[in-house]
């Protein structure tokens, strides 16, 4: 079975350790949604299951036989359009070019974007269309993962929710796992089926929720109440500074956030 697992990973960046005693799992079909405040190792963490960073110690074990990652600055290739941006992956697994370019516009337009904007280049486009282009360009492979960090979070609130129905479809149709990481309590609430809460100093995971409500049953209203409720959880408003306090130290042996006891 496709499937990510992560244990006793930590990492250091020179003298200063920036993860420890992380351990996770994610199947096929999940998504588990990361959040955190900033300096806490999520893009770390991230960059480490994409292959781009050897981790200093630990072990990271992937099933899944595609990776397709979406980083928070879209770094689309200048010199080419929107179009070509989106299939450079179609094109290094040797898609003829007809076939290739098909494929991109269709997903183009999914994306929201025009026949214009398609032809346009990098510097052409807003940066929600940038995103739409980076994103467009991960899913152009048909991952069996996506690693999504904050690609959402440069869009207006229109856009978002659009492209929320397309990572759902995505998932529900493909069986997509996605590990995605936030500093929006909201959006996890509204996409994951878990969310991991960490905290800095080390970077370590401290606390998961499960999201039991299927995506079909998450109205704007429940993902409003469900975020109240978790915001008013200790371990939450510690980990966003809201609140006074200090968040458990990893044991040298960990291996799940669940072990540090308030998984819901």
């Amino acid at each position: 079975m496709n499937a990510l697992h992560i244990r006793h990973l930590a990492h250091r960046y020179g003298l200063t350790q920036v993860l420890a005693g992380v351990g996770l799992d994610l199947s096929a079909g999940e998504t588990l949604a990361l959040v955190g405040p900033s300096g806490c190792g999520k893009s770390t963490l991230l960059h480490i299951v994409a292959g781009l960073l050897r981790p200093s110690e630990g072990v990271v074990s992937s099933g899944f036989r595609g990776v397709g990652c979406v980083f928070q600055q879209p770094r689309l290739m200048p010199w080419k359009t929107a179009l070509d941006n989106i299939s450079l992956g179609l094109k290094a697994l040797g898609v003829p070019a007809a076939a290739r370019r098909r494929q991109a516009a269709a997903l183009a337009g999914r994306l929201g974007l025009d026949a214009q904007d398609a032809h346009k280049y990098p510097h052409e486009l807003s940066g929600g269309m940038q995103s739409r282009v980076a994103l467009g360009r991960a899913l152009a492979l048909a991952p069996d993962l996506l690693l999504l960090d904050e690609p959402f979070s440069a869009l207006d609130i229109g856009l978002k929710a659009e492209l929320y129905g397309l990572l759902r479809e995505q998932v529900a149709q493909r069986g997509t796992a996605v590990l995605m990481i936030t500093h929006d309590l909201m959006e996890a609430v509204r996409l994951a089926d878990r969310i991991i809460m960490m905290a800095p100093g080390p970077g370590r995971l401290v606390c998961e929720f499960s999201m039991a409500l299927p995506q079909a049953g998450r109205t704007d209203a429940w993902v409003y109440q469900t975020t109240g409720e978790l915001m008013q959880a200790e371990q939450v408003r510690i980990g966003f500074g809201l609140s006074p306090g200090s968040l458990p130290m990893p044991a040298h042996d960990a291996a799940h956030a669940r072990h540090a006891g308030c998984a819901v």
